[in-house]
């Protein structure tokens, strides 16, 4: 097992992989990775988008509201099941995979196990508190149905996300683009199939059938990737169980304080959800944000595309300890992010009237909230660039102070905007909070590259 590790995740096996080898220019292992993370982006984001502009049509302001908060409520649930660990999981088989493949193995089945259990867990939550939640939190008895529902989602998405995050460790990017294509055609597809037979329940269901196939077609590659070491749903035997608890400690630690940062942020931007649809109409100004939002995420889907090719490159620098070569991809990802997010910010922002007329006409008056996202995309990228040097470094509570913050601001800020200013306020308590906690990770991603920099 360890030689067939060694050789799938140094491209031995696909020759398009991101490897340890350090023989290899760097730049073209960047270069390889991110093509093919660029390549799944591009289907997979393009095909959300789509789909999303025919749901709104179909639904309409209210009924894709709906959903959004549907969606947001599920996330919330699925950020507590997932515990941190599809970025533990990056984290550890990034560092280790190109030094101690068994070590990386049980990191693999670690996270693709406890995502089991804990999904389970939290669905099973979900469907007992769904008639309470629909009622007397989201203020709409009429989405019981599609919060039982939706407890899939919790399920598959927080063992999707885990496998996700594993096979961005191992560096097999190639095998990602083909996954996040399945996903996107899965999502068009089964998305507004539901949506035309059931409404907003249909959409729920398709959403559903969308991380169900996600889950099985990650496994498969999982298995290509290690035979008979990750099935499942999960199991392995080990030699040295000693050793194997013992790396479970730091995952762990890891993995919950990335949890608890999770929750935090998913918990102030389902605050904000709550707060806007608690307004007149707030449905459908949520519905009327959730189409500007697509298009913030369509602006962002470049640097996110090459985010995992860096973190897991950078992990693995630091597990080799090679602080020049971090520094410089480090460089590189931060100069080429900021530009290809700044220019097609100003395009949207200039043709925000008809970007936002395609979900339909009752859309197009939130022109004013999708030039406020389009500003805030630029903060966003700028924040999570920085955060991935906490991430590398294993700096997990770092991060979490910042994701505090994160949460903190946006939370206050959507409370006090948000009943002037509606959906516009909720775009601005974005752009703040991700302002605020931008200039914070900066001054903490200088210390630690001072740091790096000696060699600490």
């Amino acid at each position: 097992m360890p030689t067939r590790l060694s050789a799938v995740t140094t491209g031995a096996r696909s020759g398009l992989a991101i490897s340890g080898v350090p023989r290899d220019p760097l730049a073209r292992h960047f270069a390889i990775g991110a093509f093919w993370a660029l390549v799944g982006a591009v289907v997979s984001r393009g095909l959300t988008l789509a789909s999303s502009v025919v749901a709104g049509r179909l639904l309409g302001t209210t009924g894709f509201g709906e959903i959004g908060m549907i969606q947001s409520t599920q996330g919330l649930f699925g950020v507590v099941a997932g515990a941190g660990l599809g970025l533990a999981a990056t984290k550890f088989v990034a560092e280790f995979r190109s030094t101690d493949p068994v070590k990386t193995g049980r990191s693999a089945t670690f996270a693709t196990t406890i995502a089991l259990v804990s999904g389970s867990v939290m669905a099973l939550v979900l469907l007992a508190c769904s008639g309470v939640m629909a009622s007397s939190v989201l203020r709409a008895p009429h989405l019981t149905a599609e919060l039982r529902v939706a407890t899939g989602l919790v399920l598959f998405g927080t063992i999707n996300g885990v496998q996700t995050g594993a096979l961005v460790g191992f560096g097999d990017f190639r095998t990602l683009a083909v996954l996040s294509s399945i996903r996107g055609v899965c999502q068009f597809g089964f998305l507004i199939a539901g949506i035309e037979v059931g409404g907003v329940l249909g959409g729920v269901v398709g959403l559903v059938l969308t991380e169900a196939i996600a889950v099985l077609a990650n496994q498969v590659a999982l298995r290509r990737i290690l035979p008979g070491a990750v099935t499942w749903p999960g199991t392995v035997t080990w030699r040295d169980r000693r050793a194997a608890w013992r790396e479970l400690v730091p995952m762990c630690r890891f993995g919950g304080l990335s949890l608890l940062g999770s929750i935090c942020t998913m918990s102030a931007m389902w605050f904000a959800n709550l707060v806007l649809v608690a307004q007149p109409g707030g449905y459908a100004a949520l519905g009327v944000f959730n189409a500007a939002e697509r298009w913030r995420q369509l602006l962002l889907f470049l640097p996110a595309s090459f985010s995992p090719v860096i973190l897991t490159t950078l992990s693995n620098l630091h597990g080799r300890k090679d602080p020049d070569a971090y520094r410089r991809l480090f460089g590189l990802n931060l100069a080429v992010s900021m530009a290809v997010v700044v220019v097609p910010s100003i395009g949207i922002m200039l043709g925000a009237r008809p970007a936002m007329g395609l979900f339909g006409d009752e859309y197009r008056g939130g022109w004013m909230t999708l030039v406020i996202l389009s500003a805030s995309s630029v903060v966003v990228v700028l924040n999570n660039l920085l955060g991935q040097i906490l991430v590398s470094r294993g700096a997990v509570m770092g991060r979490f102070v910042l994701d505090v913050l994160l949460a903190a601001v946006l939370a206050l800020a959507s409370w006090q905007l948000i009943p002037i200013y509606r959906e516009q306020g909720m775009a601005l308590g974005s752009l703040i909070a991700f302002g605020v906690t931008a200039a914070a990770v900066a001054a903490t991603t200088i210390h630690f590259m001072r740091a790096h920099r000696s060699g600490r």
